[in-house]
This record gives C-alpha cells, structure tokens and sequence, in this order.
C-alpha cells in the first residue's frame, strides 16, 4: 500500500506576484513577438494590463501577458496584405531605380578614391626618390 503525501492546506487568499513574476516592456514585447512600442502602446490603450510606477516605467504581470497569448492563439490568422502585382511591379521599379542610383553615386565616389590614391603614390614615390637621392 502506497503512502500518500499529506499536504498542508494551502491558503485560498489570492497569490501575490513577485518581482521575477513581472516583465519589463521589452522583455514582454519578446515574448508576445511584438516591438516594444506596440507592447507601450497596448499598455496606454489598457489592452493589456501593467503597473506604472512613480518614476514611468511599467511593469507587467506574466498573468497578463499569458492572457493576452492565450487570447491571440484564439483568434484566427489574418491573411496576409498582398498589394496588387501592378502595384508590386511599380514598387520593385522604384527600388530598383533608387538602387541604380546608389550605385552610380558609389561607382563615382570609388572612382574619385582611386584617383586620390594615385596621386598619393605618386607623391609618395617622389619623396622617396629625394631621401634616396640625399641619402647617397
């Protein structure tokens, strides 16, 4: 016959949450995969509840955040955004505009450089060219 373990009887007034029951805005925003701005957001909105202390930071309790998890997994996924393919093909044009551009500007910029750098190994050749001439 098995012993079974006799429990003392546990206090049924509400648990109070310790310090480490508590997460910073960011870490929350971790661990909703939210930014933190959002998280703050939410926070102001009362979306999702948190303490703001006498100095303006907030701490949130990880019952809210597991509650705020919980209540997203219900809702359903939202297909994403897709912007019509002429609306699309406009966009990557634009892109590829400004990347040419870049690019241009950057070829010139590399060109300019090899310029000064051919002028500073010549400059150099020429002072070693006089130290070598002293020298002797």
């Amino acid at each position: 016959m098995e012993h079974q373990r006799q429990h003392p009887k546990r206090d049924l007034q509400p648990f109070k949450l310790t310090e480490a029951d508590y997460y910073s805005p960011p870490h929350a925003a971790r661990v909703l995969g939210l930014s933190r701005r959002r998280v703050t957001q939410m926070l102001n909105e009362r979306v999702l509840e948190g303490e703001k202390s006498d100095s303006g930071r907030w701490r949130i309790s990880a019952a809210a955040v597991a509650q705020l998890l919980q209540e997203r997994s219900r809702e359903p996924l939202r297909p994403p955004r897709i912007a019509p393919v002429g609306q699309a093909i406009e966009e990557i044009k634009k892109q590829t505009a400004i990347s040419e551009h870049r690019l241009e500007a950057l070829a010139d910029t590399l060109s300019h450089l090899f310029t000064r750098l051919e002028r500073l190994e010549d400059r150099l050749n020429g002072m070693e060219q006089r130290l070598n001439h002293q020298s002797r």
